[in-house]
């Protein structure tokens, strides 16, 4: 990959259209010949407007113009500029070449400043298109606490100093050590992309000494299916209509085993109604970890106990049908974000009376746990979408809880 080359060119030379005064925009023309012999090009504008007869195309400076010796300052310093920002990059990189993108990308996003690791975080969190917007949100929320905790870090300042600071910072604001743990990870990420592109070298990545308590995950919560009965019976006039659309897809989910981002997207045209009863079938929300795959639940069998007309999930996605599937197309729960039902999702237990920590993801293990106890593990492994088998067995250690439980419960005779 060859170095990029600049020079000055007039609107005109681009085919664009002129101000109603005459006058066009000079750009900064930036031009790279990539490995593949494909040319890439980029176009940087300055401040500088004049009519195309007042630009000279062979020394490009502009002519004839009163303001001439100004203007040609002004594009020679933006010329200037543009290149000691790219030996500023290839510096940081160690003498590789940057990629004509990537300087573009990130010249526009800094303004031309040197980029500092916080804001080459910000950055790519912001253009990284292979995750969900809720996962850029919780990122970006990280990086609030970073900046907070160790303001703008350079590159070259990122050592295990930094990472203490910003651990201590942590501890202090007394948050859950699994909670410091997912914060750390966040930086550990952006380090590790910083790495890949160049920015650091990669014998030196400070994590690779820092040590720090990640605490014991807590025991997964999960509703049994009487619990779940006291969110489908409750007085609704007690919670607002938030709260409410919030236990509507807390319970979808616990109904269905169906993620967040699945959840929120389900649409009425995806429900068809069988000879048997209710029918869900979708492709499964694209993320980073994830390939598209179908969902295919048949909602009919979902909890149908003896002496019921239907399935508590078919019951419960007639009401959600009703109450929200006006349109085929539009999706149930349009614009409910995770954040705002997991704000409310915890109003609504403390109203139903439950004395859990309730989430969206609780609502998805709910589904697997109730079902582990009566459902094969290769079905079971189908409907919740897992990859892998392991994971599936998370939900069947959980549901032997209910199973000793039920056990306790049995008073023997002789």
């Amino acid at each position: 990959m060859k170095s990029i080359s600049f020079r000055a060119i007039h609107s005109s030379e681009r085919k664009k259209r002129m101000n109603k005064d005459g006058n066009g925009v000079v750009w900064i023309y930036a031009y790279q010949c990539s490995e593949s012999g494909k040319p890439q090009q980029k176009y940087f504008p300055t401040e500088v407007y004049v009519r195309p007869d007042q630009w000279d195309k062979k020394s490009r400076q502009v002519k004839d113009h009163p303001n001439a010796l100004a203007y040609n300052s002004l594009i020679n310093r933006k010329l200037s500029e543009l290149m000691e920002y790219q030996v500023g990059m290839v510096n940081e990189r160690h003498g590789a070449h940057v990629p004509l993108r990537e300087f573009h990308e990130q010249f526009t996003a800094t303004g031309g400043q040197k980029l500092s690791f916080t804001a080459f975080y910000r950055m790519t969190a912001q253009q990284r298109k292979e995750i969900s917007s809720a996962t850029r949100q919780t990122q970006l929320n990280t990086l609030n606490h970073w900046r907070t905790a160790v303001g703008e870090v350079s590159f070259n300042e990122l050592d295990y100093q930094v990472l203490d600071a910003f651990h201590q910072y942590l501890l202090g604001e007394e948050k859950e050590l699994t909670t410091i743990d997912k914060y750390h990870r966040h930086v550990k990420t952006y380090i590790n992309i910083a790495i890949n592109k160049g920015y650091v070298k990669s014998g030196i990545n400070p994590y690779n000494r820092f040590k720090y308590d990640k605490g014991s995950p807590r025991p997964k919560d999960f509703l049994r299916l009487e619990e779940l009965k006291l969110l489908e019976e409750m007085d609704t006039s007690r919670i607002t209509k938030e709260q409410e659309k919030a236990r509507d897809i807390f319970l979808v989910m616990a109904f269905t085993g169906l993620r967040f981002s699945d959840a929120v997207t389900m649409k009425p045209k995806n429900i068809t109604k069988t000879r048997k009863g209710y029918y869900y079938s979708a492709l499964m929300v694209k993320n980073q970890r994830r390939k598209k795959k179908e969902i295919n639940l048949p909602l009919y069998a979902f909890f149908h106990f003896v002496g019921e007309e239907e399935s508590r999930a078919q019951r419960w996605m007639k009401a959600c049908l009703e109450k929200y599937g006006k349109k085929p197309n539009k999706p149930l729960f349009e614009g409910l974000s995770n954040t705002v039902v997991n704000e409310n999702i915890k109003k609504v237990a403390e109203v139903a009376g439950l004395d859990k920590h309730l989430s969206c993801h609780v609502g998805r293990h709910s589904f697997g746990t109730n079902m582990a106890v009566k459902v094969p593990i290769p079905t079971l492994q189908s409907y919740m979408g897992h990859s892998k088998i392991d994971t599936t067995m998370q939900y069947v250690k959980m549901s032997k809880k209910i199973q000793d439980e039920v056990i306790e419960r049995i008073r023997w005779e002789k």
